[in-house]
Formats: C-alpha cells, structure tokens, sequence
C-alpha cells in the first residue's frame, strides 16, 4: 500500500486527481479547496462554463477563493505556464497560490501532448514557489496515452488520505525525452529559408530573411509574426555567444505554424529545460526572453556535436 503524503504549506506540489464522476470531482476538489483557504492562501477554481456553477454550488464563496473559465485563463500552454510564473515571481509580496481545475486539452487528440509538455513543465518553472495545482483527468472520456501523460507529469496523485507518489512519475527533462512528450520534429519537407550566420552583425539580415519569408507565405498574424521573428533572434544571438560559429538557419513557413531550426557548432545545450526558470537579475535572459513569445522551443544537443534549437509559433 503506498504512504500518503501530505501537502506542506509555503512549498510547492502538484497533483492529479483522476475521477470517473462528478462525485469524485467535486470530492477531491473541495478537499484541495478547504486545504488552500485553511492556509491562508489565494485559491482558484478554473473548469468549463458547467462544473464551474457546479463547484460554486458547493464550494461558495469567500475572498480568497476566485473561480474563471478555462477558456479565458489557458489559451495556450505556454503562455499559460508563464502567466503563472510571472504572477509569482512578481508580485510585490510573497503569495501563496493553489489552483485546481481542468487542463483544457480538447476534443482533438492531437493537441494533448502540447497540454502534456505543459503539465510537466509546471513542475520546473513553478517549481521553487508557493504554489499548489490539483489537475483533474476524466478517465470516462481521456484516451490511456493522455492519462499514462498525466500520470507521467505530476509527483502526486489523489486528494486527501488517499494522496501519494505518482509511482509513473518522470523529470521534465525525461519526460521531453519520452515518445509520451510528443515533441516535434522539424517539418520533412525542404525548408522554405535557409541562411548562415558568421556573427551578430548579420543579424539584421537574420530578422528581414525571416520576416520577409513569414509574411508572404503564411497566414499568421503579424503580431505572433513580430515575436516569432523577435524569438528567432535572442535564439540566434544565443548560439552565437555560446555556441560556436557560424549558426545555422533553417525554416519552413505553412499557413497556420512557422518553424525555424537554428543550429551551431558548439558543445550543446546538454540542459533540455535550459531556459524556463525564472532567470536572476544578474544572469542570462535570452532564451527565458524567446520562450515568452512564442509557442514551444525545444533545446537539444545534435548527434554530431553542436546544438540544436527548434522555434515553433503558431
């Protein structure tokens, strides 16, 4: 029988509620709900239109307890992520947060394992806050690879007594590693742009090559355009410093996603989650800046040496 674990307030934790009933839902999510009032922190309960009626039915109301819709709060994984982590980081006096919900994965199958990366990363960017999750997965309608994801993703599983060790629990630097990941690989097809780069006064052109190319044959906004391009360059700027010349560019522009593969000579970024904390005043800040403005970077070494790095915006 595994031990239960409980939460400790001011540190942080992560766990996945797995219910076949709404029973089970609002059980599990009034425990979590009771535990993060009784500390004295902020609580916030995100679901769809439906169960969040049915959790304000139960739970009620109180000044530390905030309810939003899942569709005004998760637009996207990674702008998700790092809503949060600013939140923390920032704000003026330290906060305690707990937050429990649904993860918005979709009808489509296919979007799930960007929501999977999600989860795991939470566990590196939120990581050394005050900060409480309680994930709940449908196992009624959630297919196994997405339920074997969750599981995969979160250090804990359950509420109250019966809370434990996930015993399928990965790192999230293993857990990108994993076929469970679904971490892209560049497009098959001949790239649309190519360019080497011998040294930072090239990057003007870098920027104009990329831009120029976005713009004529995608339908992206031009908006997610100027920060995709914004995020090719602090990744360009990156294997330039401390990697080795000359970088390389590769990209490929469809008319819903841009993807760039930028390429150096250097040891490798042997650090697969390089990037997501929160960086010091005083430390590096490119790729921390690149992740926030797009949709997914992925950082790997190449099996030849150098390093590797994969910009997707859509």
């Amino acid at each position: 029988m595994s031990e239960t674990v409980p939460i400790v307030n001011g540190r942080y934790s992560h766990d996945l509620l797995l219910h076949d009933s709404d029973e089970e839902l609002v059980d599990g999510t009034a425990w979590f709900v009771e535990q993060g009032l009784e500390s004295g922190g902020q609580v916030l309960v995100h679901s769809t239109e439906a169960r969040v009626a049915l959790f304000r039915e139960v739970l009620g109301t109180h000044p530390r307890l905030e309810y939003g819709l899942d569709e005004d709060l998760y637009l996207s994984p990674s702008r998700t992520l790092f809503a949060y982590q600013r939140k923390l980081a920032e704000s003026p006096r330290p906060i305690e947060l707990w937050a429990t919900g649904t993860v918005p994965l979709g009808d489509d199958a296919v979007g799930h394992p960007a929501w999977g990366r999600y989860e795991s990363l939470v566990n590196e960017v939120l990581g050394p806050y005050a900060f409480h999750g309680l994930c709940s997965y449908d196992t009624q309608v959630l297919p196994e690879r997405t339920i074997a994801a969750a599981k995969a993703a979160h250090p804990h599983v359950g509420t109250g007594d019966q809370r434990t060790a996930s015993p399928t629990y990965q790192h999230p630097a293993d857990f990108l590693a994993d076929p469970l990941a679904g971490v892209p690989d560049p497009p098959s097809g001949p790239p649309g742009a190519t360019m080497t780069i011998p040294g930072v006064h090239h990057l003007r052109q870098v920027r104009g090559l990329v831009r120029r190319t976005c713009v004529s044959s995608s339908a992206v906004a031009r908006d997610t355009v100027d920060d995709f391009v914004a995020a090719v360059n602090e990744v360009v700027v990156n294997g330039l410093h401390h990697g080795g010349a000359p970088v390389r560019l590769a990209l490929w522009v469809d008319p819903a996603r841009l993807t760039c593969l930028v390429t150096d000579l250097g040891p490798g970024i042997g650090d697969r989650l390089s990037g997501y904390r929160y960086p010091d005043p005083d430390g590096p800040k490119g790729l921390w800046v690149a992740r926030q403005l797009c949709e997914d970077i992925f950082v790997g070494s190449l099996p030849d040496g150098g390093s590797g790095v994969l910009v997707i915006a859509e």
